[in-house]
């Protein structure tokens, strides 16, 4: 009887620990990476030649969006993440999807800024959007304001801006029927130093 009752304690034990390690990480925890592993430090440690960037975004980011239609359409990618033309863009290769950020200036200060319909620096403003242009159409998604804050930091030199599960709403000419939906999207990236 005892023995009956230490092996049903033990699974009890084991399956809360794995419902525990199974939950996924809040915005404050979760963190996205593609450092190459190793058996060192020779991609994480800024003084290493390899070094990769924070979190191995290295001019590069990963956008997760998601439009709240019933296909649950996914826009989710790892891509360049550059300033062009006072924007900062991510987007992939070959595919016709831009996520973009507007800071109203081409070098946004460390903090958190409050996302917002219009980019204004001095305001601490950002502005986010979304467009997808594949299929001869413009799909668009864009930041109103109070949807979500964005983060800007410098980590060993690098522009490292992280966001997560902001609010984008459509308004490009062809968010028709069930793209007429509100967009969530998270990102996290890099950009090296010059």
């Amino acid at each position: 009887m005892t023995m009956k009752i230490s092996v049903l304690a033990s699974i009890f034990a084991l399956m809360a620990t794995r419902s525990v390690a199974q939950q996924p990480g809040t915005a404050e925890t979760d963190t996205w990476s593609i450092v190459t592993k190793a058996p060192d430090d020779r991609y994480t440690n800024p003084k290493s030649k390899l070094y990769n960037g924070p979190n191995g975004w290295y001019n590069f980011g990963e956008v997760r969006a998601k439009v709240s239609n019933a296909a649950k359409t996914d826009y989710s990618f790892q891509g360049g993440f550059h300033e062009t033309t006072g924007q900062f863009v991510a987007a992939i290769s070959g595919q016709l999807q831009v996520m973009s950020l507007d800071f109203g200036t081409d070098k946004p200060a460390v903090g958190t800024y409050q996302v917002s319909g219009t980019a204004n620096v001095a305001r601490k403003k950002v502005m986010v959007s979304f467009a997808d242009v594949s299929g001869k159409k413009l799909k668009f998604w864009e930041s109103a304001d109070g949807a979500g804050a964005v983060t800007v930091s410098m980590v060993n030199g690098f522009l490292y801006v992280k966001f997560r599960n902001l609010t984008l709403q459509p308004k490009g000419m062809d968010n028709t029927g069930d793209f007429k939906k509100p967009m969530t999207i998270g990102f996290e990236g890099a950009i090296a130093p010059e």
